[in-house]
């Protein structure tokens, strides 16, 4: 039997006729909004072949989890990060009400809510910061159009992240 997630459709926030805001960190060259890296390697919410956009709720957040995906040392990382902003109004947005399981069981969710096509959104739990959220976006939902980038900033990494103390 297929995993079926329990998912509410609500918009986040007190208007859902207001602009929201999520971010993402991404190098420049892959700063559309396809999902293509994703569909080629997979992700924690979604299985390799399915397109999906990893979102932030703040540009903080976002940072986190590339740095959490980064195996180079910092001298080796390319110079053409950045951290882009994007705003939707009116595009759904489902809220997973799963419980974090194993890599297995999330995958299967979120391949569960692509295929669906029930919201163009799919706020999830982040697994690095407790109360935080992340959120998927369905690049082939009929409403994707309206997530819409509005701003970009170079962004480079603070050496810090990648310190090791004993």
């Amino acid at each position: 039997m297929a995993l079926q997630p329990r998912v509410r459709t609500n918009f986040i926030g007190p208007d859902p006729k207001a602009d929201h805001v999520l971010w993402r960190a991404v190098r420049a060259p892959f700063a559309d909004l396809t999902g293509e890296g994703a569909r080629r390697y997979g992700g924690r919410w979604n299985s390799p072949g399915r397109p999906v956009v990893y979102l932030a709720e703040h540009p903080a957040l976002a940072i986190l989890e590339v740095r959490v995906n980064l195996d180079v040392p910092p001298e080796l990382l390319p110079d053409d990060f950045l951290i882009v902003k994007y705003v939707y109004a009116g595009a759904s947005v489902s809220q997973s009400i799963e419980p974090l399981g194993d890599l297995a069981e999330t995958k299967a969710l979120g391949d569960a809510w692509l295929t669906s096509e029930r919201s163009t959104l799919l706020q999830v739990p982040n697994v690095l910061a407790p109360e935080s959220w992340n959120y998927l976006l369905n690049p082939l939902h009929v409403n994707a159009s309206t997530v819409l980038e509005t701003a970009r900033y170079p962004f480079q990494f603070d050496g810090r992240l990648f310190q090791v103390t004993d």
